[in-house]
């Protein structure tokens, strides 16, 4: 992320590229026997333009990308959970999770699923 609040979706655009995670999600697509990669963003719905536009910016590989419903304002461990359920749970076989916010790392956990946290997530 750049500076601004995570809660600022106007700006982004303006995220920066975490070299260490550019490179697990490379290294993921890269796998010979990968199925797919599923992202599943906290931002609100209404930035997902501009997230695909900066995904396809910086080249970031994924095969599926779900979101927050726009004005859903719940907790971001809910919100992924759901997703989960329905777009992922009984579809994929989950090698791993990369996620920053601790309490969806605790989430993800729980769930029984590797997850490396791949930032300071107490916000």
């Amino acid at each position: 992320m750049s500076d601004r609040s995570p809660y600022h979706w106007h700006r982004v655009g303006e995220d920066t590229v975490s070299p260490a995670v550019e490179a697990a999600v490379r290294a993921f697509a890269a796998a010979p026997d990968r199925a797919a990669i599923v992202l599943l963003s906290g931002r609100d719905g209404v930035c997902r333009p501009e997230t695909e536009e900066w995904l396809a910016r910086h080249d970031i590989p994924y095969d599926e990308l779900y979101m927050r419903p726009a004005g859903d304002n719940r907790k971001d461990s809910i919100v992924k959970a759901e997703l989960f359920d329905r777009h992922i749970r009984h579809r994929y076989r989950i090698i791993a999770v990369l996620d920053d916010r601790d309490q969806v790392v605790r989430m993800w956990r729980r769930m029984g699923l590797v997850c490396f946290q791949v930032a300071e997530g107490d916000f």
